[in-house]
């Protein structure tokens, strides 16, 4: 070897063997006001990343040098900072306080910053926020309300989920990923809807691998709330800048629980509940004179019938009404040592739903385990294996009455549609098509899925001494799923037997292969005598995703089979996709003395997504600045109120990948006697289409009063989105249809406020209160191909209109304003008003009493926005609408309102020859399409902790802690809504624009359930 090498070598180990010298061992015990031990407490040598967790006695141990400064902070605690000062014992009693502004939160793909530091309004939401009240189904659904910036929609009420989660407004117009990048403990994971065949089934529309009239749930359902720590919410371009290409619609970060070390902890929890329709829509009486009058006088005998013998029945509540059962069941082991740190939780998961057939069970093992192998190596492993089976049933959107959300507005409470004693069901009038009790009992709808979660990070020090740290990151893991669903109808259904090829059946397979690899270098370095610290960080990271989809379809089935290769009929596709995606990146901050605090950054990717082909690095700097200005001295801050103010900007740019094979010209399969081949699609691809860009300039202003008492953050946003892409139809000399361009642009302008207030704060009460307010608006600022209709069912009923100038979420639809001889015309559409609302409100609050009882309750209010809902079509012209017999409208037969001599004609006749506005041209409530507001309890919980003295004499320190209390999710819900059950519902999954579709849905569930942990 050379001899110089050798030498520096040689030198290096000898400086940094006395660089460790200097350093000294550090012990001390970490409590709150009255004593008690803290476990799992933060001690973090300030300015550097040299740290660790008390153990189960508020214990810690840390080698540190002399001179340096130790951070201590707990959840909800006040942050101390406490110098060594050559002690080799350092005992802390932290005292309660808001620690918003203390948080630690990400800044980069390899660095973190205290929230009072930050530039960006981050959200977090702790374990505590997201599962301390009640246990939600699905990791999504626990954020609803509790987010400022983030409008949550869910798809459905069917157990196992179906979100659409937008952050600050849309994002795309359909061609890019309209949903945020999820990252669980480094590993980047998937939350596609695939399809399972249903929207064929039913014929709601084309399948595809993505169909969107499916009524799936997304795949963020295999995640175990119980697993998550905390969650931090990336919701514009400038702070998922670092995030480059997939960032576009925000970036959830999630970490989970990992072991705190000391002694060996066992926790125990289970969950019982129940689940009920919160309201119906139908039960409107049926007489001789409606039949009469309006229906057929042939089904009077019938009617009669059914009253007298008791059979008249109110079929709605038939389906909706079962009482859904909730279980869940968690048990976790967590613990360690100095060096050795675990954390391993199973959990069951068994939801069944309002409806019979339908339910969610998932199971769950997860094993985090951290390792330190010396002072300059450590790493952690995070394994995480689910088990899934979801029964979606039958709603949503259908074009063959097979839904129960189509059948049932047309069912008469007359007919019979129970089993005869040899279990054979009865046709359902013949006008309906089918008898929902058989597709309930009968018909499948199931997804299973196997999914395992592996990620890996490992930290190299090599050099960590007073002033100077240098450390190599590598982290990265894998997600694996593999998807089976089952679609079948059975050949002697009402339905089926109308059908050419009467029976259906689909099995589909879904195999999803995502990994990523990151490696990170991060320098820091104290200067000035320790007030400038600069954190330096670089680095290069690898994604990669391969995607197979594949099915077998059967129909013209036997009776009684439900195998698709036994099918007469049979088709078969496939569906592969390829991707990978390189990104390097470099990031400077620099922070003085906790006063100003400065980020610079820059990242490059690439992506075989693009039309170049792998060949083109797109850039995506960002730039902050953050100023604690009452860190400098006493200047006017009136009797010490104002104990914190920070004025930030911040500014990023990042992007959204094109749909997958955008780029290409695709090619299908076709036969020409007997033989196989291959034709050309009628879209034209583009080698030359480009990500859709954004970029975002963000602004605001973080305070706290009263020694943070109250603290809060506002923040003004600007999110410009460059180069979107949107369909070009072309001419029909082509030989193609359309090809896509990049052709728009659109902004997003919006506010943020969220406040948090400790009211109260003794040692008898404490009441805590979290308002948060917000709204964004949306514009399309260049449309360069003529503006287009989308989504829904056609402007009769109201369309997504894509308009220079105009609200990418605008809804309009009939009548045209202009007469058809206008030139206008083509556009002259009525405004009906826009999907995203006004804006949004949420109060969350937390009240502690008698020491040991704890109550919180969530409320979430979202004012005026627009959704087309067809529920109350179907259910009028079904008779069945609970208002259909009243005349309250005041409306003739023609639907103008009644005059001297005309005849009334009731609600359910009068809305159906009236569009939805009136004579002033304002919607009419209860009308398609419709303005809605609502105010919903999202969540309410009480719990009881049994007093540790009592504990301890009862079962003599064998059980450490017991907590046992009550909660509801949508307990209470006031809404103006009347034209179906809920507003919230979306028929078209997690679509950009459309999803704000109300047909063919459930009644919202309301849950019940009783809670009990014990840790041993």
């Amino acid at each position: 070897m050379n001899r110089k090498l050798l030498l520096f070598v040689w030198l290096f180990f000898c400086v940094t063997g006395l660089v460790f010298a200097q350093e000294q061992s550090v012990t001390g015990k970490v409590t709150d006001a009255d004593g008690n031990p803290i476990p799992g407490a933060s001690v973090v040598l300030k300015g550097r990343t040299v740290g660790t967790n008390t153990d189960s006695n508020g214990a810690f141990k840390l080698n540190v040098p002399a001179n340096g400064t130790l951070i201590f902070s707990f959840i909800g605690f006040a942050t101390q900072e406490v110098a060594i000062g050559n002690r080799s014992v350092v005992n802390v009693q932290l005292v309660d306080g808001n620690q918003q502004l203390d948080e630690v939160i990400v800044t980069g793909l390899a660095t973190s910053v205290k929230r009072s530091n930050s530039a960006n309004a981050v959200a977090s939401l702790s374990a505590k926020q997201l599962t301390g009240a009640t246990t939600p189904v699905t990791t999504d659904g626990a954020m609803q309300g509790k987010l400022a910036g983030a409008n949550i929609q869910a798809n459905g009420s069917v157990p196992g989920g179906g979100f659409n989660v937008q952050l600050r407004g849309v994002s795309t117009l359909g061609s890019s990923a309209s949903q945020p990048l999820y990252i669980v403990d480094g590993v980047y994971i998937d939350n596609g809807q695939y399809s399972s065949g249903r929207s064929e089934a039913n014929k709601a529309g084309a399948g595809s691998a993505t169909a969107s009239q499916d009524n799936n749930g997304n795949r963020l359902a295999d995640l175990n709330p119980d697993d998550i720590e905390s969650m931090e919410v990336l919701k514009g371009s400038s702070a998922a800048a670092i995030y480059g290409t997939r960032a576009n619609a925000g970036v959830i970060i999630i970490t989970t629980k990992r072991g705190k070390g000391g002694r060996t902890n066992v926790s125990f929890g289970q969950d019982l509940g129940i689940s009920k329709a919160y309201s119906y829509y139908g039960g409107a009486d049926w007489t001789a004179d409606k039949l009469t009058n309006y229906f057929s006088a042939a089904d009077i005998s019938k009617l009669q019938a059914a009253k007298q013998n008791g059979t008249y029945t109110d079929w709605e509540r038939v389906i909706y009404g079962e009482t859904g059962s909730i279980k869940n069941t968690h048990l976790s082991v967590t613990g360690g040592n100095e060096k050795t740190k675990f954390y391993v939780n199973g959990s069951a998961s068994n939801e069944t739903g309002i409806i019979k057939n339908t339910g969610f069970t998932r199971y769950s093992i997860r094993a985090n385990i951290d390792h330190k192998l010396n002072n300059w190596i450590d790493f952690g492993i995070s394994t995480n294996y689910v088990n899934s089976n979801n029964d979606r049933g039958w709603t949503g959107n259908d074009n063959s009455n097979i839904n129960y959300g189509y059948s049932l507005p047309y069912t008469k409470p007359y007919t019979n549609l129970y089993p005869d004693a040899t279990g054979v069901y009865p046709d359902n009038d013949p006008s309906v098509g089918e008898n929902p009790l058989a597709i309930r009992d009968r018909a499948v709808n199931n997804q299973k899925v196997n999914r395992f979660i592996q990620g890996f990070n490992a930290n190299f020090r090599l050099i960590n001494n007073a002033t100077t740290s240098l450390t190599i990151k590598v982290n990265g893991g894998l997600d694996y799923q593999s998807g089976f669903s089952r679609i079948w109808l059975p050949t002697d259904l009402q339905s089926q037997r109308q059908e050419a090829n009467p029976g259906f059946a689909q099995d589909t397979r879904t195999e999803v292969y995502n990994s990523n690899i990151q490696v990170a270098g991060v320098f820091t370095h104290a200067a000035m005598g320790g007030k400038l610290n600069l954190t330096s960080s670089a680095g290069a990271v690898r994604l990669h995703r391969d995607f197979n989809y594949n099915y077998v379809r059967g129909q013209k089935l036997p009776v009684g089979v439900s195998n698709p290769a036994r099918g007469g009929v049979q088709s078969i596709a496939a569906e592969y996709q390829l991707n990978t995606d390189v990104g390097i990146f470099a990031q400077q901050e620099a922070n003085y003395d906790d006063k100003v605090i400065g980020t610079v950054g820059i990242r490059f990717d690439k992506s075989d997504l693009n039309g170049n082909n792998f060949g083109k690095y797109y850039a995506f700097p960002k730039a902050s600045l953050a100023v604690n200005l009452t860190r400098f001295g006493n200047w006017a801050i009136a009797s010490g109120a104002i104990s914190a103010l920070k004025p930030r900007i911040a500014y990023g740019s990042t992007a959204g990948l094109p749909s997958w094979g955008t780029p290409y010209s695709q090619l299908g399969s076709t036969g020409i006697g007997g033989l196989s081949g291959l034709q050309p699609s009628t879209v034209l691809g583009n080698n030359q289409i480009k990500p859709e860009r954004a970029t975002e300039l963000e602004y605001g202003l973080d305070f706290g009063l009263f020694n943070n008492r109250i603290t809060g953050e506002f923040t003004l946003y600007n999110k410009k989105v460059f180069d979107l892409i949107q369909p070009l139809t072309t001419a029909p000399t082509t030989g193609v249809t359309s090809t896509n361009i990049n052709a728009a642009d659109l902004v997003n302008r919006g506010l943020e406020l969220t406040i948090g207030a400790e009211v109260i704060r003794s040692k008898a009460i404490t009441w805590f209160v979290q308002p948060i307010f917000w709204f964004n608006r949306s514009e399309i600022t260049r449309l360069d191909i003529p503006e287009r209709l989308t989504g829904g069912f056609g402007a009769t009923f109201g369309q997504w209109r894509v308009k220079q100038g105009y609200s990418p979420t605008q809804i309009v639809g009939q009548p045209r304003t202009l007469a058809a001889s206008d030139p206008g015309y083509a556009s002259s559409w009525t405004n009906y008003g826009d999907q995203q609302p006004k804006y949004e409100f949420s109060l969350n609050q937390r009240i502690t009493f008698l020491k040991n009882f704890e109550f919180s309750a969530l409320l979430h209010y979202r004012h005026k926005f627009t959704v087309v809902s067809l529920q109350r079509v179907l259910w009028d012209e079904g008779g069945n609408t609970s208002d259909w017999n009243s005349t309250s409208l005041g409306l003739t037969d023609g639907g103008k309102v009644a005059g001297s001599g005309d005849q009334v004609a009731p609600n359910g006749i009068a809305r159906q020859n009236v569009n939805g506005l009136d004579a002033n041209g304002v919607p009419r409530e209860g009308y398609n399409p419709s303005i809605a507001s609502f105010l919903k309890m999202r969540e309410v919980s009480l719990y009881y902790r049994v007093p540790k003295a009592v504990l301890g004499s009862a079962f003599r320190n064998v059980i450490q802690g017991v907590r046992v209390g009550v909660s509801g999710t949508n307990l209470l819900r006031w809404t103006n809504y009347k034209a179906g059950y809920d507003p919230e519902n979306s028929n078209f999954g997690s679509l950009a624009l459309g999803s704000g579709v109300d047909i063919g849905s459930a009644p919202l569930a309301r849950r019940m359930m009783f809670h009990i942990a014990i840790d041993l």
